[in-house]
């Protein structure tokens, strides 16, 4: 198991009254940040790994051990990276029960609970499940917590920072054997979804099959990458030898307090729940 804890000098687990947490579930580790409410800087970090348990039993063990997670927070948010969710006309909603547009896309969702949530634009929500048995532990453990999936603070970022682009914006979060895929062209999102894959030529099969599909010029789409993945991974390798502009996503502006963040490596892994509390 690896642990990296990250705090600013004089942070006090017992004035979290006033603070916002932010977990983020794995399906190998855990990540929770503590942050004020008044300008979201980053007040505490702590990361977990685990590839041999699930970031829901690491997240109610820690619960019952740790101080910082166990307190109780002015507002908590928790980011569930669900492999299973789609995009619906937020209007429509009023007209279909969620667990049938769930059921439409992904099948049998018995044992699951269906989620919702709405983007800040209200034009689009997203339906998502999780599993129920995973939802219990949440709210057991955080009664009041509320729960999203990745794709609320990935789609808040993608589109706020594709209109300061002038082409094609494609976002990729990416992990171990799937990735989160965003598109947007001209303003309009064009496609948001995820995709399995088990090694780095078949991740890039897929992506230059999507750039094929919606005619993405190589050489105008800017191509920002997040997620579990190093900056000199095999993955983003390939990627670079046929994208012409790749970036990794930048922390938030003013969240980051450099004394005492800035050994975090990779920080782009940590946009989920970087962005959390200014998008909810």
């Amino acid at each position: 198991m690896q642990r990296k804890e990250y705090s600013i000098r004089n942070f006090d687990a017992a004035n979290s009254y006033s603070k916002i947490l932010s977990i983020r579930i794995l399906p190998d580790g855990l990540c929770f940040v503590v942050s004020d409410q008044s300008d979201n800087k980053l007040l505490y970090m702590t990361k977990i790994i685990d590839s041999n348990r699930h970031g829901i039993d690491i997240f109610a063990d820690e619960c019952r051990s740790n101080n910082v997670l166990a307190a109780e927070y002015l507002k908590t948010n928790v980011v569930y990276e669900t492999q299973q969710f789609t995009l619906f006309p937020t209007p429509m909603l009023e007209d279909v029960e969620a667990k049938k547009i769930a059921e439409l896309n992904f099948g049998n969702v018995d044992g699951a609970t269906v989620l919702t949530e709405t983007l800040p634009t209200n034009e689009i929500s997203v339906v998502y499940t999780i599993p129920q048995k995973h939802e219990e532990i949440i709210r057991r453990n955080k009664p009041s917590a509320t729960i999203h999936s990745q794709m609320m603070p990935l789609l808040f970022n993608a589109m706020f920072n594709s209109k300061k682009c002038k082409g094609s914006y494609l976002h990729l979060n990416i992990r171990t054997s799937s990735v989160d895929v965003i598109y947007i062209e001209g303003g309009k999102l064009k496609l948001a979804n995820i995709f399995q894959y088990q090694t780095a030529d078949e991740f890039l099969f897929f992506v230059l099959g999507l750039m094929d599909n919606y005619h993405i010029d190589q050489y105008d789409v800017k191509c920002v990458v997040s997620g579990e993945v190093d900056e000199n991974s095999s993955v983003v390798n390939h990627l670079a030898k046929y994208i012409a502009k790749i970036e990794f996503s930048a922390t938030p502006k003013g969240i980051v307090e450099k004394s005492a963040f800035s050994s975090i490596k990779n920080k782009h892994q940590f946009l989920t729940i970087y962005q959390l509390p200014i998008c909810v």
